[in-house]
């Protein structure tokens, strides 16, 4: 009577190793391209969180009937960010540093990203750190740029408190 085998062969384990090379050549890309859209999402979930923020503020701002622009409107609890956010006449965000009632500067333009969006300053300005860079565009709105993707934009008006997501 003859033996039985037990184990692979070599063949048999060289013919196994190339099935997982092929698969591992054909799925690469689209593990690629679903960290593209990761980051694309990330990027739309931020742009959607600071026009709820935006739209809070305002709704705020009509709850109290106020009507009118409001110095240092609401109290920022974020340490870094400090003082309290200030709306413009049609009750939309406009800085921190209760020195304006309109959004007029790359500062304001500061101001709002990080009072409305309650961060810490690294996510957007000059650093190095920061993910967005910020842009004033004269009147009244702001683009915030994703650093890392300079084609995706969040733009806020603040006339008129529309939020356009860019991607």
């Amino acid at each position: 009577m003859g033996s039985k085998q037990n184990g692979f062969t070599l063949i048999e384990l060289i013919i196994v190793i190339v099935i997982l090379g092929i698969l591992a050549v054909v799925a690469a890309p689209r593990f690629i391209d679903l960290s593209d859209d990761a980051r694309t999402s990330v990027f739309v979930a931020t742009g959607s969180a600071f026009q709820e923020g935006v739209n809070q503020v305002h709704l705020a701002w009509l709850i109290r009937g106020n009507g009118a622009a409001v110095l240092n409107f609401l109290p920022i609890s974020d340490p870094e960010v400090g003082g309290a956010l200030s709306v413009n006449a049609a009750g939309y965000p406009a800085d921190t540093r209760g020195t304006s009632l309109t959004l007029n500067s790359e500062n304001d333009c500061l101001d709002v990203w990080r009072a409305v969006l309650d961060n810490a300053s690294s996510d957007v300005g000059s650093e190095a750190t920061a993910q967005f860079d910020a842009t004033y565009n004269d009147p009244g709105a702001c683009t915030y740029t994703l650093k890392a993707d300079t084609t995706k934009t969040i733009t806020y008006d603040s006339n008129t408190g529309a939020v356009t997501i860019n991607q």
